[in-house]
């Protein structure tokens, strides 16, 4: 199947800043304690580094594989009873600094996304327990979804595959998807370098390009 994907454009944006000083080692995983990293950046997306990954746009989602959040279980197509969504698949709440960076920026566009018609969701295998905490120190007003057998992951065909073993096995290329009320993929883009993820404005250009 030809995959159409549409991607973002190549816009000149600002990086996006966050607390963090540790940087990611060869694995990708950050290596300093999360209260002295203060200057980590994450490099906005570019078309030329959006990757084929991934389920295509005008493909179904995987609407009853498991997903569980810190209120119990649930699935996307119980998501999406609530409307259109933007699915934000980062890479772990705990040890990633580039993922804690973005979860942390999308926070601010929550209200830009609801005047869109789409609510915000964050998906990652980290635990309920993992993923309430990081809610709760930062105040997010999104919800995280937690896929800790990686089965959505997979059921997206997002899995990064040059982690087989160690903590960053089952972790998902950092990606964003639009999803319509009926699960079917209006837009995505899937970038192939952990650190360079869509910056706020880029979304939001994905959202308006619809």
């Amino acid at each position: 199947m030809t995959r159409t994907a549409l991607t973002l454009s190549s816009v000149a944006v600002l990086a996006l800043s966050a607390c963090s000083e540790s940087a990611p080692d060869a694995s990708g995983e950050a290596t300093g304690q999360a209260e002295k990293e203060r200057d980590t950046v994450v490099a906005p997306v570019a078309k030329a580094e959006s990757i084929d990954a991934g389920l295509a746009v005008g493909e179904q989602v995987p609407l009853t594989t498991s997903l569980l959040t810190s209120t119990g279980e649930t699935t996307l197509g119980q998501v999406l009873e609530n409307g259109p969504a933007l699915l934000v698949f980062t890479r772990s709440v705990e040890w990633c600094p580039y993922c804690q960076t973005q979860l942390k920026s999308i926070n601010t566009i929550v209200g830009d996304l609801k005047k869109r018609g789409y609510n915000l969701y964050g998906l990652s295998y980290d635990s309920p327990d993992q993923q309430d905490r990081f809610s709760k120190n930062q105040m997010l007003q999104y919800e995280m979804l937690s896929d800790q057998p990686s089965a959505v992951i997979d059921g997206f065909g997002l899995r990064d595959p040059q982690y087989t073993e160690g903590r960053a096995a089952g972790v998902p290329y950092a990606s964003v998807f639009l999803i319509d009320k009926s699960g079917k993929i209006i837009a995505r883009t899937v970038s192939g370098d952990y650190k360079q993820r869509p910056s706020n404005e880029q979304i939001l250009a994905l959202v308006d390009s619809i």
